[in-house]
């Protein structure tokens, strides 16, 4: 028979190994308590002021029209050139060259013209320039260069210009022969010389026009007269520009066109203008919309703290708004995909505001938090913080 003070131990021991296992059930399912109990907290703060949402942007369109030279003073353009011809003349043969020049100036500022010859081979009798059937030079030539005057009473819009030789003289057995490399024919002028350049302009930039601009700069000026711009027929500018010239103009101020527009650039008599890098800039206003994007960083122990039921926090003030518009509080995680947080159609200046998330929000390194704004509206915030 057992003694009474042995099953006192047995009962004893039996309790105690009940006790322990209990224990290391408990520790098994519930993990060990951590050393730390007061938590670290993952703290991303920014305190600048940003602002986002829809903005009307200034969108400019450089229309380069290049370097030139305009001006209202006497000088010489050549109209027509012919290359390598041959004339001649005998008793059996009669061989001509002839061609015609067209004068697209006001013949008001026409001078006189001029015929210029190059001569490589000359013959043994003369050799005969007519203009507009009219003789203006029949002389023997050497070879070499020979310019002959042309009365401005013989030009017309549209010239004739005749090359023939005449006969050998006393050798008339032989055949005169004249063989030209170039043959000019030209004018001497006086009065604009005008710079035209059309440029397009669409619908769309003119539904939401903002400004025109006109700029270049001035190289070399002679005279002391001014230049003069048009658009469209109306005068914009008349002045003497130095340096770097900009002037800008409104679209009812010139006219402006959807389609071909046209500028012209000219100066005052006895005046001359050469200008470099001409341009025009058109700019029309587009809306853009702009957001705003924070980085923060999610670590293996933030991670299990959000699995374990623990929220994440983004916190931010709204300083100003213009109370259109929703705001949208999104977050890209590490992978790349965006996860919405949350809509907030409810809000005051001066307020701050928070917005949580959890685990499926996020992932192990680096997050961002991204501020948008549905609708046209506009916010101003501060302040922001993800708190982990």
């Amino acid at each position: 028979m057992p003694l009474k003070g042995q099953a006192k131990i047995d009962e004893f021991i039996w309790v105690f190994f009940t006790g322990m296992l209990t224990i290391i059930i408990l520790l098994f399912f519930w993990g060990t308590p951590r050393v730390g109990v007061n938590e670290t907290e993952n703290f991303t703060q920014a305190r600048e002021i940003f602002t986002i949402g829809t903005f009307d942007e200034d969108v400019p369109r450089s229309i380069r029209i290049g370097d030139f030279t305009t001006s209202h003073t006497a000088g010489s353009q050549t109209i027509e050139t012919r290359k390598y011809i041959e004339v001649s003349r005998g008793l059996f043969e009669n061989k001509k060259f002839s061609f015609s020049a067209e004068i697209a100036d006001n013949l008001d500022n026409v001078i006189d013209g001029w015929v210029e010859l190059y001569v490589l081979e000359s013959g043994n009798g003369k050799i005969i320039v007519r203009v507009n059937d009219e003789v203006v030079y029949s002389q023997k030539a050497n070879p070499g260069k020979i310019k002959i005057p042309v009365e401005r009473s013989i030009l017309k819009s549209y010239n004739v210009i005749e090359i023939s030789s005449s006969m050998p003289g006393l050798q008339f057995w032989s055949t005169n022969i004249y063989n030209i490399e170039k043959v000019e024919f030209g004018i001497n002028i006086y009065g604009n010389v005008i710079k035209r350049y059309d440029f397009l302009l669409y619908g769309s930039e003119l539904k939401s026009f903002s400004r025109g601009e006109v700029k270049f700069n001035v190289e070399e000026r002679e005279g002391t007269g001014d230049l003069i711009i048009k658009i469209n027929g109306k005068e914009f500018f008349r002045g003497i520009p130095s340096g770097s010239f900009s002037k800008t103009f409104e679209i009812f101020d010139v006219g402006l066109v959807n389609g071909v527009n046209t500028i012209e650039f000219y100066t005052e008599r006895d005046t001359s203008y050469k200008l470099d890098d001409v341009q025009i800039i058109i700019t029309h206003r587009e809306q853009a919309t702009k957001s705003r994007a924070f980085s923060f960083k999610i670590t293996d122990e933030d991670m299990e703290k959000l699995e374990r039921g623990k929220k994440g926090r983004i916190s931010f003030t709204i300083l100003d708004t213009d109370f259109n518009g929703n705001l949208a509080i999104k977050i890209k995680d590490a992978s790349g995909k965006e996860n919405q947080l949350d809509y907030i159609s409810s809000y005051a200046i001066g307020k701050s505001l928070s917005v949580n998330f959890g685990p499926n929000d996020v992932k192990v390194g680096t997050n961002y938090v991204i501020f948008t704004v549905i609708g046209h509206g506009r916010f101003t915030l501060s302040n922001m913080e993800v708190v982990i």
